[in-house]
């Protein structure tokens, strides 16, 4: 719905709207209907979500006895107790995942009571009135709220160097290479954030902590789809745990860029819409294809559960690429630069996959060790979540202060 009221807006717009404050709002008055029913719907998402997940994160090793936490509880409600405790459910009377985290103590109890602070922190973060009204608290929770995501990823990465040479990561090699990718954004996103708001850029500020706190969401974003799939597919948690942060990356990702398109405008940069750098990414993007190709040709390369990792993958991947194309196309036709600036990045960030894809590759093949039989399916996904990344991040680094101090903030209305 989110994207849908993007798609309807760009389209129906007949003319460049006057400039507003640098990072603020459109100069024109809110779109009644499908946009402030979005809005509504997302924040009621939101709210339910972290209501629904914090608790079961805060409390996962509780249970002293490791065998039925609170999280455990509900999904066996939800989902099934097959899912809940079954094979390939995580518990120690079956693949023994449970002991893995017990293992990592040190740094896993830090990182699910940090992060469901940190979720909840952000339900108020994002609150205008609460911001502007209260700036001093604001900063404050701020402070803690970059504490926690500092925590995160310090467990996050102390997990992975126990697991990954151990190959004990649930879900197998594949969701040790989407941890790493998250551990990295939210990392990277958070240092930016604090970088910007150092800066008085508020707007570039905002950019980053709004795809921050969506890739926190990833958490409860997998619950959702655990309890989602197990009732439609039947799969273990095993599989569906893999499937549904195959979806949830470039989903949250996406979100974001919707979500502060639709309601944020930022300045031109000649650089991101110059036709030598999109001829420049076309050229990346085939090279990377072109030295793929032939290390990813082989059949049993892309073998596994082909119909799954299709539904999980192409329907999305295509959104994306047809949604940027379109807007960026509109915006250009009514000359509309800022849009287009945007627009035009985010559709290089598509196009620009197999590049990173090659990086991908070796990681992959080098480090994690992935089964040939998801190896395409790994790096296809990993260059197109990088890619994404990167122009999302190319984008707001393009138009900040930083690169033009003319792009001054002023104080968001």
């Amino acid at each position: 719905m989110l994207a849908t009221s993007v798609l309807a807006r760009e389209v129906d717009k007949q003319a460049t709207e006057p400039a507003g404050q640098y990072g603020g709002r459109t100069g024109r008055a809110p779109i009644p209907g499908l946009g402030q029913i979005s809005d509504k719907v997302l924040a009621i998402t939101v709210f339910v979500t972290v209501v629904f997940f914090a608790p079961m994160s805060f409390t996962y090793f509780f249970d002293e006895s490791r065998t039925s936490n609170l999280q455990d509880k509900i999904l066996a409600v939800l989902a099934s107790p097959e899912f809940a405790y079954g094979k390939e459910s995580g518990q120690q009377d079956a693949d023994g995942q449970v002991w893995v985290l017990v293992r990592n103590l040190y740094a896993m109890l830090p990182h699910t009571m940090s992060g469901a602070v940190a979720i909840v922190l952000g339900l108020a973060q994002f609150n205008r009135t609460f911001q502007f009204k209260y700036p001093v608290i604001h900063r404050n929770i701020g402070r803690l709220y970059g504490l926690c995501a500092m925590t995160i990823c310090w467990s996050s990465t102390s997990f992975l160097i126990d697991t990954i040479p151990k190959h004990d990561v649930f879900s197998g090699e594949y969701f040790a290479l989407i941890l790493s990718l998250l551990t990295v954004s939210v990392f990277l996103t958070m240092v930016l954030a604090v970088f910007a708001i150092w800066n008085g850029d508020i707007g570039s500020h905002r950019e980053f902590m709004t795809l921050n706190y969506s890739l926190m969401l990833s958490a409860p974003m997998l619950r959702i789809c655990w309890i989602v799939l197990a009732r439609t597919w039947g799969e273990t948690k095993w599989v569906i745990n893999l499937y549904s942060s195959i979806f949830t990356g470039p989903f949250l990702i996406g979100t974001s860029i919707f979500y502060l398109r639709q309601h944020h405008t930022r300045p031109t940069n000649v650089t991101l819409t110059s036709p030598k750098f999109h001829l420049a990414v076309i050229g990346a993007g085939v090279a990377g294809l072109l030295f793929l190709a032939p290390r990813l040709s082989r059949f049993d390369q892309w073998s596994y559960r082909p119909t799954a990792s299709f539904w999980a993958v192409v329907p999305q991947w295509t959104f994306q690429a047809v949604s940027f194309t379109v807007l960026a196309e509109r915006a250009k036709h009514r000359n509309d630069q800022r849009a287009y600036t945007a627009w035009k990045t985010y559709q290089n960030g598509i196009i620009s996959g197999p590049a990173f894809a090659v990086s991908t590759y070796y990681v992959c093949r080098d480090v994690l060790h992935v089964p040939d039989e998801i190896m395409g399916l790994c790096t296809f996904n990993g260059g197109w979540l990088t890619g994404l990344f990167a122009s999302f991040l190319l984008y707001v680094l393009f138009t900040s202060t930083f690169a033009n101090p003319n792009n001054r903030t002023v104080k968001a209305r």
